[in-house]
């Protein structure tokens, strides 16, 4: 056989056997993409089912934080608004002594309970009160206390101080008296004439008719609470 004839016979031998060696089994599976920067892409994660917990820290989810960004602050409550109806007096508004003011029963209950009182402006000139007015039962407008004065509430349901402006001519200021009549059935209780009432910041006193019973001392019966608008 020439070398011609043999040269042939070696290349038709080498395709059938490239051929057969082909098996889709061993074909080779694509390389994993590579991301932009020479990292490997990484298959997408599996969203949480329902009922899984969701991992602390990761980014937009309950927990977790996104970079870049803070947590909004929490919101404070803030301190009640005044009342509306509370103004501050003008500029060199003088406070209400005891002589320009009328002492009114106001409103509430039957003696013993409780009861708005009223302080009202009789004067020319506006002036102002602020704090709590210092109440007792007495035997007369000038009679010294029986039982115990009120105790002045400032707990944090009651109002608080704040200056109140009392207009010329019939302006008005209320405040709060409460007695307890339940408790001279556990004492041996006096009965007074009066009620004696000090508006703040003044030594001088105005009374009202208050025919009630009240408990000796040590026992406190009587509350008092800061002067409010009208």
């Amino acid at each position: 056989m020439g070398i011609k004839s043999l040269v042939v016979a070696a290349l038709a031998a080498g395709v059938v056997l490239g051929t057969t060696a082909c098996d889709p089994s061993d074909t080779p599976k694509p390389l994993p993409t590579t991301a932009p920067g020479g990292q490997t892409t990484q298959p997408t994660a599996q969203p949480t089912r329902p009922g899984e917990p969701t991992q602390p820290g990761q980014p937009n989810q309950p927990g977790g934080s996104t970079p870049g960004t803070t947590d909004a602050p929490v919101p404070t409550t803030g301190a009640p608004a005044g009342d509306p109806t509370t103004t501050k007096a003008p500029a060199g508004t003088a406070k209400c002594t005891t002589s320009q003011l009328i002492l009114d029963k106001g409103h509430g209950g039957q003696i013993g309970g409780t009861w708005f009182l009223k302080f009202i402006n009789k004067s020319s000139t506006a002036c102002t009160l602020e704090g709590f007015p210092g109440v007792s039962q007495t035997n007369g407008p000038q009679g010294d206390p029986v039982g115990e004065p009120a105790e002045r509430d400032k707990g944090p349901q009651a109002p608080q101080a704040t200056q109140v402006t009392l207009s010329a001519n019939g302006g008005a200021a209320q405040f709060e008296f409460i007695s307890y009549p339940k408790q001279v059935n556990d004492c041996a209780a006096l009965r007074t004439s009066t009620l004696r009432v000090y508006p703040p910041d003044n030594t001088e006193s105005l009374s009202l008719p208050w025919d009630n019973l009240i408990c000796p001392s040590p026992q406190r019966m009587l509350v008092v609470r800061a002067i409010t608008p009208m």
